[in-house]
């Protein structure tokens, strides 16, 4: 669980300030030994002989007047003699042939404790996630937006479509009202490429019987099958199966005679079929 953005800046807060610690009075009988200060000095001091390597001190003097008040100006004072002074002391150290200089394989020990660090990547990781939630909802609705778009056009297109049929059945319509009076006639636009029109059926030939669907084309013989005549053996054989046309379905109805009719009847057929279902 991620820590609150709250909860996190109010435990900064708590760090970063400092109570003030309020000094101690000097007793009154604090006795001021200037002497014995110097003495105790002097024993603490460096020698006066002793090598700059061991010091590592740096003196500049930067001969400037500066406002004190200014921030501006003692921050940069302050800048410039640090550089200055780091520039003296890079200088005598390559002089003097001493390593100096931090290897790539040094780590240093961070100002920050490892406790702090990880509040402040679980701070960071938090922001990064907010950013990228509102990145995605953006996207959303930047994507739901064009959807909408894209399906208005697509009902806009249809509408249009479907208008222009309309119309384009009313003028037809409305040509074939005009067309047996002597009527202008009328453009239609079906969509047909050029060359391409509503197909008419082919007229039949006189002679021909309402139940031929070939109109005529499959009396000869050759259509079905090899022969003279009525088309040969496979036209025959068609006839015998499947009768000539017309209406076959009164021709198999029962009347009072057939019923009567009891010629076909076999019992021992009967009686056999009604012991094999058993």
């Amino acid at each position: 669980m991620e820590p609150d953005s709250e909860e996190m800046e109010s435990e900064y807060e708590s760090e970063e300030v400092e109570e003030d610690v309020p000094l101690m009075e000097p007793s009154k009988d604090a006795i001021y030994n200037a002497e014995g200060l110097h003495e105790k000095l002097e024993d603490i001091a460096w020698p006066k002989d002793i090598d700059w390597i061991q010091k590592l001190s740096i003196d500049v003097n930067l001969e400037r007047d500066i406002d004190v008040n200014d921030d501006l100006a003692r921050e940069m004072a302050f800048y410039t003699q640090a550089l200055e002074g780091t520039r003296q002391a890079f200088g005598r150290l390559q002089s003097m042939a001493i390593p100096f200089l931090r290897p790539p394989d040094y780590y240093a020990e961070m100002v920050k404790s490892d406790s702090h660090m990880v509040k402040v990547k679980g701070k960071l990781l938090f922001e990064k996630k907010k950013l990228e939630e509102a990145e995605e909802r953006r996207k959303a609705r930047e994507a739901k937006r064009i959807a909408k778009e894209v399906q208005a056009e697509k009902l806009k297109e249809r509408a249009k479509q479907k208008k222009h049929e309309i119309e384009s059945v009313k003028k037809w319509r409305k040509q074939r009202q005009n067309g047996g009076t002597g009527g202008s006639k009328v453009d239609l636009d079906f969509g047909f490429e050029e060359g391409e029109g509503f197909e008419r059926p082919k007229k039949m030939r006189p002679g021909v019987a309402p139940g031929d669907r070939s109109g005529g084309n499959a009396r000869h013989a050759g259509k079905f099958g090899k022969g003279s005549g009525k088309g040969g053996k496979s036209r025959e054989y068609r006839n015998t199966k499947f009768g000539h046309g017309g209406k076959k379905g009164l021709k198999r109805q029962n009347n009072a005679e057939s019923a009567n009719d009891i010629r076909g009847f076999n019992k021992g057929t009967a009686q056999a079929n009604k012991k094999r279902k058993r």
